[in-house]
């Protein structure tokens, strides 16, 4: 008998255990909000310290973004390959998983637990818009188990009363088939990089702020393998607490918390960076939650396109960009457009990317566009001039720099970047233009340049709406 099936019978034996007990009804609430930590907050159980400079908080940031385009263009470009088994020799491509999901944390209350004990088990997630499964590492496997390292114990899934098991003869929408051992349904979240968690599915009750339940069929990880080779369970190794025990997903897959609830709408305000990055936290609002300005008085909507193979963040139909109210020429609605046969292009929003990833092609036009906007007020571009992947930078000369609006146009909607921390990484004696370019052919709306506006998704009708607000 293998370790899988030991680990199900435990569990099975578990909630046979406390079936009688196990009145818990789910309840899809309405609405609610989330509170979400950036990773560079001092709130954040993934905060780097207090020693990296502003520089380094920033490439920090960078190659966060950097691997997140990887991430989402191995999403796109493929189909949504599964397979029928737990099996973990999944695909692995070396990818950070800072890149996958480590930008914000959220706070899980999970469990029921009888006193004296605290009523719920409070777990931290990553957040991550691009996956879909909403799991933890669980307690309970009897031969073999892998799991990345945690300051607080494994969750105590046998002696919660409200966990039960997905079974397989219940034929359960979110049970796949294919994916059963020893009659309860397994799975396998796989990450484009080294990381995946595999186990069992259950329903368990979650709570958030203290007092909103609801159930949710959520994964109970017993072989995490590959998230600890970065941020993830390292922490203990630079004398800084492990806290985070999983990963909620919040895609577009059924599985997703979102779907599960049946909420279509759901919101965020992106709070800028400061000069030295540390982020206060915010909310994600979902449901009635989820307003802009009293039923979207002054706010612009575009088309979401659903991501194109199921999995990964929303496409948007970008149509040109102006710099100072000018559009800039050869730049266009063909060169952000999604190839299906090729799985290239596109243009994306991703708040879990924090910085704007342009394809070099367009990135350059951009780039030549600022250049010669800065040269009539004798500014100039510094070829020598870099910050990591910042490339197109330029001198301040102790005077004051006229910084141009950029606006993205598009479909029925104009997204103004009128604010200069929004399109500018800037310094103390120079500033560069804050997009990275890259030689992957896709091109994704991070999180720096969302600051400071209200964005409202709605999943059902496939809009995004937007509104500046003082997040």
């Amino acid at each position: 008998m293998g370790p899988v099936t030991l680990f199900i019978l435990f569990l099975t034996i578990s909630y046979v255990s406390i079936l009688q007990i196990n009145s818990a009804i789910a309840i899809n609430p309405s609405g609610f909000s989330l509170k979400i930590i950036h990773s560079d907050s001092k709130e954040s159980p993934l905060y780097p310290g207090d020693h990296l400079t502003p520089e380094e908080r920033l490439q920090r940031l960078v190659q966060q973004s950097k691997d997140r385009a990887r991430y989402v263009g191995l999403q796109v470009s493929s189909s949504n390959k599964t397979t029928n088994s737990i099996n973990p020799d999944a695909i692995s491509i070396p990818v950070s998983y800072e890149g996958v999901g480590a930008f914000y944390v959220a706070e899980i209350g999970i469990g029921t637990f009888p006193p004296p004990l605290q009523s719920y088990e409070k777990n931290y997630l990553i957040v991550d818009t691009g996956s879909e499964i909403v799991w933890t590492q669980c307690a309970g496997a009897l031969i073999k188990s892998k799991y990345f390292h945690q300051d607080k114990p494994l969750y105590p899934a046998g002696n919660s009363r409200t966990y039960e098991p997905l079974l397989c003869q219940g034929h359960h929408p979110l049970c796949f088939p294919g994916r059963c051992e020893a009659g309860i349904c397994t799975y396998l979240a796989s990450y484009p990089s080294t990381a995946f968690s595999r186990g069992v599915l259950a329903k368990e009750k979650f709570t958030v702020n203290s007092d909103e339940t609801f159930d949710i069929i959520m994964g109970c990880g017993f072989w995490q393998n590959g998230f600890e080779k970065q941020s993830i369970g390292s922490g203990s190794k630079r004398g800084k607490h492990d806290l985070v025990t999983g990963v909620l997903g919040l895609g577009s897959g059924p599985r997703s918390l979102t779907s599960q609830l049946k909420i279509s709408t759901f919101s965020h305000c992106l709070k800028p960076y400061s000069g030295f990055f540390t982020v206060p936290t915010t909310y994600l609002r979902f449901g009635s939650d989820a307003t802009i300005g009293g039923g979207l008085l002054g706010a612009s909507k575009t088309p979401l396109v659903a991501p194109p193979t199921g999995l990964g963040p929303y496409l948007l139909n970008l149509e040109g960009i102006s710099i100072m109210g000018l559009r800039i020429p050869f730049l266009g609605k063909s060169d952000f457009e999604y190839d299906r046969r090729t799985g290239k292009g596109g243009f994306f929003i991703d708040s879990a990317t924090p910085i704007t990833v342009m394809h070099r092609p367009q990135y350059n036009k951009v780039a030549d566009t600022l250049i010669a906007y800065f040269y009539a007020f004798d500014i100039y571009w510094i070829p020598l001039l870099k910050h990591g992947n910042f490339k197109t930078c330029f001198l301040i000369l102790n005077k004051e720099i006229p910084y141009p609006p950029m606006t993205l146009h598009f479909e029925g909607a104009d997204f103004v970047l009128d604010k200069p921390e929004t399109i500018f990484s800037i310094g103390l004696l120079d500033f560069c233009l804050a997009i990275i370019p890259s030689d992957a052919n896709v091109n994704i709306l991070g999180a720096m340049q969302q600051a400071d506006k209200k964005m409202l998704y709605d999943t059902s009708d496939l809009t995004l709406s937007f509104a500046a607000e003082d997040c």
